[in-house]
């Protein structure tokens, strides 16, 4: 059975309708002032907001199948050194629109060009969704979770919270150092999934229609769920079932240790897996994540 016989013919991507104007240059640099004025107005883009190590490469390898969707894990400029101060300046909301625009304006605006959906599923954009609401009234946000414990297990193997990068100087933690010092990696990384999750449940109260949330879980192993989040993003494909659900269960974005792997970065090839951690320790990740954990049916 095709996944074309799961949509209606009105979810297609651009369609005629939705074109907030047709363009007639074919490069950013031509663009009018009037076009970048209906841009910001009706352009329609999508980001997944999630923890990180939640599924978000795996978004990218399958939303680029689709013809129509420029799909983005990490665009360059990545901002990996901004999550933690955009979280504690919200205040800051002009600096923080103007670093999303400096960094993602030229790409966004080429997909809007090409006549395609930007998506992307940067973790480090999740704390610029307000200025992203701001700047793109019809932006969309697919909100992306994962068992807690699996989250930590796969964050600790990549040295989250403990290895000594750009990428940890901007990951969020407290403002009180005493405080977080205190904690341990698995400690911290619970804080980070309740802080992540928190900051956005707060914005989809704010914008309930506009957030679609999913289990990476149910994601991958149910067309049923696939279909409603594409069908929320407003995503028209055909797709082999059999072949989707191959793409649905491949594992993606797997840590790699290279023989010349720089000592500070602390990976690690295996980890035990939540159920097998002992007591002490699947108590620290329930004491950070018990209520969003029933929120979104993980059992801990």
């Amino acid at each position: 059975m095709s996944i074309l016989n799961l949509f209606k013919k009105d979810d297609m991507v651009s369609s005629k309708k939705d074109r907030f104007s047709e363009p007639i240059f074919r490069h950013i640099h031509q663009a009018s002032s009037s076009y970048v004025e209906d841009f910001y107005a009706h352009y329609k883009p999508i980001f997944v907001l999630n923890t990180g190590r939640s599924g978000s490469a795996f978004m990218q390898k399958l939303l680029k199948n689709f013809k129509k969707v420029t799909a983005h894990h990490e665009a360059h400029p990545n901002l990996m050194s901004f999550p933690n101060y955009a979280f504690h300046n919200q205040s800051e909301k002009e600096v923080l629109e103007n670093v999303f625009k400096g960094a993602r304006f030229e790409l966004m605006l080429e997909a809007a060009i090409k006549d395609t959906v930007y998506v992307e599923s940067n973790q480090c954009l999740v704390f610029f969704i307000h200025q992203i609401k701001a700047l793109f009234p019809n932006a969309r946000f697919v909100h992306l979770t994962r068992h807690p414990g699996d989250f930590v297990r796969s964050a600790i193997t990549k040295g989250w919270h403990k290895n000594d990068s750009i990428w940890e100087s901007g990951r969020i933690q407290m403002s009180d150092q005493k405080n977080w010092n205190r904690l341990d990696q698995i400690e911290k990384l619970g804080w980070v999934y309740r802080s992540t999750h928190t900051y956005i449940e707060d914005f989809k109260e704010l914008y309930t229609d506009d957030v679609h949330t999913v289990r990476l879980e149910d994601l991958t192993q149910s067309t049923e769920v696939l279909k409603t989040m594409l069908a929320f993003m407003g995503i028209y494909d055909t797709f082999d079932e059999r072949g989707l659900m191959i793409k649905l269960t491949q594992k993606i974005n797997k840590v790699t240790i290279n023989a010349d792997e720089p000592e500070n970065m602390f990976k690690l090839a295996e980890y035990p897996r939540y159920k097998e951690w002992n007591i002490a320790d699947q108590e620290k990740i329930k004491n950070f994540t018990r209520s969003l954990s029933k929120m979104y049916d993980y059992e801990l």
